[in-house]
């Protein structure tokens, strides 16, 4: 589904407002919602508007998916107030979780119209059926957040003035019924592939149903049926694939529709009004590379890669998702990386040198290989770095004070857009689900049922593929499957969920972001529920902290 068009001019009610929020369309008949949503073509266009909602929800900052976590802190750039410090400024009246909170229910609202408009039309069963499976994901996602929200699962032709809370246990339980329906659903596809590759299938019923299992089953009303029902659904999304595609082209521009690929976000140049109306992905995740002049890609130098996002990797040197996810050599122009003509002989300006091969004898051997790294500027990616100038350089003062300090994230790269210099540039799906994660959340549920020995076999699918060392059975703990999300899934907007699921959040953020102090996250292990929010919807309780 690489190409979403939307053609219908559509009023969007929101939950909590007076309709001052709406998607315009453009419906050039000025048809009524009702003759046009019964023709086949405007009930598919209120279906692709559904989808195109993904490309808000995603394709801007991520900054609630991967803010104020272990792996990413401030750059040279600052992150939003409060969301990557639990500061102060983390208050009810937060902007970022407000348009995050809004935006979701903006989303939601859409796909209840597909349902609506859908009725019970058996034309219409599939893209009904993929509408329920966007609300429940959108569901786990604002749950995860927010714990308990409003549960609005109908189409509002009027105004609402109040809608409580649901307990988080009831909208866990709305998202489980869900997608356990959907997954045995004759309306999916088992697998959406060809033209309709992008849709939400079985396969993605399966693993979003598995997460939530995973999650619940952490919660205070979950159980540990709860992670034995994560891992059968999760066996059902993986259908007994392996994982055979290399991580090194698991990525590739050309490689977006791999058979590993569960769901993703679509982006083509043709369905965008201009070439800089793309998403943020690429632009994250690294230092700032300097002007346009230098033939570099456009960085935002925000979510910079912390120390520990480099030192996940270091009990496997061999690892090939370090040098997969890390543009480790940046030469004369970042992108001569990707040009095989330029790749060994354009000059090689920085070498980012990981922790176990920046002692002299690694770099000496490095620069031995080819003639173009000779001059090399060699920057470690260890604590404490060598003294320039009478002082200590330290990976924290790289990541925030210097161009060119740390090294960037490649991973997202969009080899095809190359010459567009925008943070906006990026015409690369975002993917958001994936066999490689279905798997680690197998083991995750079987580490968490006592079975670290059937997990094993789960991690050492991943690992295997990797060509990184593998796991063994003591190894076999939650910590051990949050150091390999952060290595298989590094900037993929899991982080902050990941973290929440498992307790881990304080503990890990406390101790290896720079930029969060012991004790700062306290009470914030939820987002406060936005005062625009409880302004319009009284019956709106605020979560704990805030």
């Amino acid at each position: 589904m690489k190409k979403i068009y939307i053609g219908v001019s559509m009023f969007l009610l929101m939950v909590f407002s007076a309709c001052s929020d709406f998607i315009e369309q453009d419906n050039k008949g000025n048809i009524g919602q009702p003759d046009y949503y019964s023709t086949a073509a405007g009930f598919k266009s209120l279906s692709n508007a559904s989808y195109s909602m993904l490309r808000t929800l995603y394709g801007d900052d991520p900054w609630l998916y991967v803010c104020g976590t272990d792996l990413f802190a401030n750059g040279r750039t600052s992150l939003p107030a409060g969301l990557g410090t639990y500061g102060p400024s983390l208050t009810e009246a937060n902007t970022e979780v407000k348009d995050f909170y809004t935006n979701y229910y903006k989303a939601i609202s859409l796909t209840n119209d597909v349902v609506y408009w859908g009725g019970k039309a058996e034309a219409n069963a599939q893209l009904v059926a993929e509408a329920r499976g966007l609300r429940a994901m959108y569901y786990l996602t604002l749950v995860q957040q927010f714990g308990g929200v409003p549960l609005v699962i109908e189409r509002n032709a009027t105004m609402i003035n109040e809608v409580p809370r649901a307990s988080a246990e009831d909208v866990f339980n709305f998202i489980i019924s869900e997608l356990t329906e959907l997954s045995g659903s004759s309306a999916l596809a088992d697998r959406a592939s060809g033209t309709n590759f992008g849709h939400f299938d079985k396969r993605a019923a399966n693993h979003f149903l598995a997460k939530a299992y995973l999650t619940k089953g952490y919660e205070s009303f979950g159980s540990a049926t709860d992670f034995a029902a994560a891992k059968d659904a999760a066996d059902k999304a993986i259908g007994g694939m392996k994982l055979t595609t290399p991580f090194a082209t698991l990525f590739n521009m050309q490689n977006e529709e791999n058979e590993e690929i569960i769901f993703s976000v679509q982006y083509n140049i043709n369905t965008v009004e201009n070439e800089t109306k793309g998403n943020k992905q690429q632009a994250h995740f690294g230092a700032y590379l300097d002007g346009p002049e230098k033939g570099h890609k456009y960085t935002s130098s925000t979510l910079t890669p912390t120390l520990r996002m480099h030192e996940v990797f270091a009990s496997s040197p061999k690892d090939e998702r370090y040098d997969a996810t890390f543009m480790q050599e940046l030469r004369e122009s970042y992108w001569d990386f990707y040009d095989d003509g330029k790749k060994n002989s354009s000059k090689v300006t920085y070498y980012y040198a990981p922790s176990w091969a920046s002692d002299e004898a690694s770099i000496a051997a490095w620069r031995a290989e080819l003639p173009s790294r000779a001059n090399a500027i060699v920057i470690p990616m260890i604590e404490k770095g060598p003294n320039i100038g009478g002082q200590t350089t330290t990976y924290n003062s790289k990541m925030r004070e210097d161009v060119y300090g740390v090294a960037s994230f490649r991973k997202f790269d969009d080899t095809d857009r190359k010459g567009t210099f925008a943070t906006t540039a990026s015409m690369h799906d975002i993917f958001l689900a994936r066999v490689a994660e279905t798997y680690l959340i197998a083991a995750e549920a079987l580490i968490k049922g006592g079975k670290p020995g059937e997990a094993l076999v789960y991690v050492n699918e991943v690992r295997g593929r990797a060509k990184a060392t593998l796991a063994t059975e003591k190894e076999m703990t939650v910590d051990y499957i949050l150091d390999e999300r952060a290595r298989e899934l590094a900037g993929e907007y899991h982080r902050w969920a990941d973290l929440k699921r498992t307790g881990k959040l304080a503990e890990y953020a406390e101790k290896h972001n720079p930029d969060i102090s012991t004790g700062a996250v306290g009470e914030k292990v939820l987002r406060p529920i936005p005062l625009a929010a409880r302004e319009l919807n009284p019956a709106l309780t605020q979560n704990t902290g805030y």
